[in-house]
């Protein structure tokens, strides 16, 4: 019971302190303004919207017979959509973001911001308010007595089943929101690319990363595969990121120039 605790407030710190301690340590270092940071929490909140509206239409036209699955068909679409079109309005949206808001975003610092943003978000709201919302009715039900208690049994069995969770289950969840945040950055600074080196191959580049990795993790994590290579997986895509990092010069931070937080275009003319 004290391990499983231990591994939670890791997973915590994880998926809701670290993405924020990024935010403040871009900021500081770097002066990149949270607004910018911002844009990227806002491009996943698009995403996610833009999902749910497609995922509704995909569901009403099921529910009405106009495309006809088996249950277990239409949850394998599901997932392979999920992760497909997941993947494609991610990087579109933030690539559009970058392009087209009147701001120099096409700059390492910003690249990193908006990446820190988006993944942050992510995890934050995928994971770790769901986990801390979990943890809170698992230590305020820590010596639950079913005869005692005025909860439902089936909430009961649930508490009790949750305490009995292995601690490799969190651990694994922790790993794969650092290899989810780490691609997240990786995927923004291949969309640098397409500004800094003038090429659109970057774009499919930072769209093929991220279908590759989310298909896998999504696709290992429903074929039930056992936690220790969910560890080994995740482990080794954080380690094929940062290779990619260090590769497109994502770690050349002395080339960056603390001036101040990034301010709109618009404000830079006003004031010249």
């Amino acid at each position: 019971m004290v391990l499983l605790i231990i591994v939670i407030v890791v997973a915590l710190l994880i998926s809701i302190v670290l993405p924020i301690a990024a935010g403040f340590w871009l900021n500081k270092k770097f002066g990149v303004a949270w607004r910018v940071i911002s844009y990227g929490a806002l491009g996943y909140l698009i995403v996610q919207t833009l999902l749910v509206l497609l995922f509704n239409g995909f569901t009403t036209l099921v529910e009405k017979g106009t495309l006809v699955f088996s249950a277990q068909d239409s949850k394998i679409v599901q997932i392979v959509l999920s992760v497909f079109l997941g993947g494609l309005l991610g990087v579109l949206i933030r690539w559009i973001g970058m392009k087209f808001l009147n701001e120099k975003l096409d700059t390492l610092e910003a690249a990193y911001g908006i990446g820190v943003g988006y993944g942050g978000v992510e995890s934050i709201l995928m994971v770790g308010l769901p986990l801390l919302s979990t943890f809170i009715m698992m230590l305020n039900n820590m010596n639950i007595d079913p005869s005692m208690t005025s909860l439902d049994p089936a909430i009961v069995t649930q508490i009790e089943e949750i305490w009995q969770v292995s601690a490799l289950i969190p651990l694994a969840g922790s790993l794969e929101r650092i290899a989810a945040f780490v691609m997240h950055l990786t995927v923004t600074i291949l969309l640098l690319q397409t500004f800094s080196r003038k090429n659109l191959i970057w774009l499919a580049a930072a769209f093929g990363l991220e279908l590759i990795e989310n298909g896998l993790i999504v696709g290992l994590a429903e074929i039930g595969l056992q936690q220790g290579w969910l560890v080994l997986i995740s482990f080794s895509m954080i380690l094929g990121n940062i290779y990619i990092l260090y590769r497109v010069g994502a770690f050349n931070f002395h080339e960056i120039q603390r001036e101040g937080p990034i301010r709109p275009t618009k404000e830079i003319i006003r004031e010249n």
